[in-house]
């Protein structure tokens, strides 16, 4: 095996790069997360990482539209290095093969199917090493901010996508309060103070540009401060960002996203959170 310093990210942005476009190309739906500490060096085999991950996902993971596929790599100081893969498709490849290769690299690997889903997670005590650069688009000083007194509302009516949220904004001291809806996040921020807002567009009972529009109506009917507001969306064609730039949002993240990207989003709008009164 080639045991050199890596970057974590750096495998899952090649991953990226490849099945992201075979998702566009079947309207499937790909996403793509990482944890605080994935741009940060790692000692271990990056090719065989990436070879053992394309060979559980396989070479065709997307078979019609209805198929999706999720990656979620972690990284976090002190703790091992995680990869878990979770696909619509119930066809990952969780072999002896890949057993065999993961021990190679000194980790473990478990799966768990479901009626309509399979997890395949990896387990890789890599050791941490410093690395003499960063690269500049990691924006370190951004990724390691705190967020302390920022009091944050999520909304999407995914479990695991509230959850992954979560996860990216677990080591910011960040408050975070999550709703299934946009008639939820309505509910809770006509009764709280918040800070900034992160909504997903697609929600039942209300969605994102409905929820934005009440909430903008109201800080004008009130005199309020406007509550900056991120669109977190899969559908992030120019005009549909037009879309909703118009109905009241400040910005967007387009799935799948770094956790870079959010923190990039947060705090170019920090300068205009603060708490305000609610009348």
């Amino acid at each position: 095996m080639n045991v050199s310093p890596f970057r974590p990210i750096e495998v899952l942005r090649k991953l990226e790069a490849d099945y992201g476009p075979m998702a566009e190309t079947v309207g499937a739906r790909f996403e793509a997360f990482n944890s605080l500490g994935c741009e940060k060096g790692r000692m271990g085999d990056a090719d065989a990482l990436e070879q053992v991950l394309r060979q559980i996902i396989g070479p065709a993971p997307f078979q019609n539209g209805d198929s999706s596929l999720r990656l979620k790599l972690s990284a976090k100081a002190d703790k091992p290095v995680t990869v878990e893969i979770v696909s619509s498709t119930s066809r990952l490849a969780a072999d002896e093969a890949v057993e065999r290769a993961v021990a190679a690299m000194g980790g473990s690997v478990s799966a768990v199917s479901g009626p309509s889903s399979q997890t395949v997670r990896l387990t890789l005590p890599l050791d941490e090493v410093e690395l003499d650069c960063v690269e500049q688009d990691v924006r370190p000083q951004e990724e390691s901010a705190s967020l302390a007194g920022t009091r944050i509302l999520i909304a999407d009516d995914s479990p695991t996508n509230r959850l992954v949220l979560e996860e990216m904004l677990a080591d910011t001291k960040a408050e975070l309060v999550s709703v299934n809806d946009g008639k939820e996040a309505l509910d809770r921020w006509r009764s709280d103070q918040f800070d900034l807002l992160l909504l997903d567009i697609s929600m039942p009972v209300m969605d994102g540009v409905t929820a934005i529009r009440e909430i903008r109506a109201t800080e004008q009917e009130k005199a309020l401060t406007p509550t900056p507001a991120i669109a977190v969306t899969a559908n992030a064609l120019v005009n549909q960002v037009a879309d909703y730039l118009v109905a009241g949002f400040d910005t967007h993240l387009a799935k799948p996203f770094r956790r870079k990207d959010l923190m990039h989003a947060i705090l170019t709008l920090r300068t205009g959170m603060r708490e305000l009164p609610r009348a």
